[in-house]
């Protein structure tokens, strides 16, 4: 293409451009009355009757509402890592949130190194045991969370299934962080 066709071209786009967006600094627009009018950069609020997108009058039924069946994955369009990634929640017994917590992150609870008699491992009951804290000798704190379908076994120190842990029992086993820091009292030798 010459440079006199570029030229031409580009004159073009910018006449074309100016009749389709009137705009003179971008914020103003000028009027035939020579008036401006200042441009928002908001969406238009909705029109109350314009609603009708939104908000149906017809109560929904949620049993029959088929958005809430199972959703079809045509074959093919998951790799088999995501699929064996979404198989993996079926393969853990129970319901979750009703049988075992599903915490995604670690929440505050009312838990502290300060208040414990030894330092050591401690099961956090207020997140149903998936959460648990470790106590520095020099009183430091670290909280941790458990796979879901896990809780902190507070009798052997690991998180385990959620059906092999009797949570409410974890403060009564508190004590057993007192042999952790002990000095032997037999000589290994």
């Amino acid at each position: 293409m010459t440079l006199k066709m570029q030229l031409l071209r580009s004159m073009l786009m910018i006449a074309s451009a100016e009749m389709l967006l009137p705009f003179s600094d971008g914020v103003h627009s000028n009027s035939a009355d020579g008036r401006n009018n200042k441009v928002s950069k908001r969406a238009k609020p909705l029109d109350p009757e314009d609603d009708y997108y939104y908000y149906d009058d017809d109560d929904v039924d949620e049993r029959n509402n088929p958005t809430n069946e199972a959703t079809v994955v045509p074959p093919g369009f998951l790799s088999p890592s995501v699929k064996e990634y979404l198989d993996l929640g079926k393969s853990i017994p129970g319901r979750p949130g009703t049988d075992y917590p599903v915490l995604g992150r670690v929440p505050y609870t009312n838990f502290y190194c300060d208040d414990q008699e030894y330092p050591g491992f401690f099961a956090d009951v207020e997140t149903r045991c998936q959460g648990w804290h470790y106590c520095d000798i020099d009183g430091r704190q670290a909280t941790f969370l458990c796979p879901n379908g896990t809780q902190f076994s507070q009798a052997v120190f690991v998180c385990d299934w959620w059906f092999n842990v009797r949570c409410e029992l974890s403060p009564k086993l508190y004590a057993i962080n007192s042999r952790l820091y002990q000095r032997p009292t037999e000589s290994p030798t």
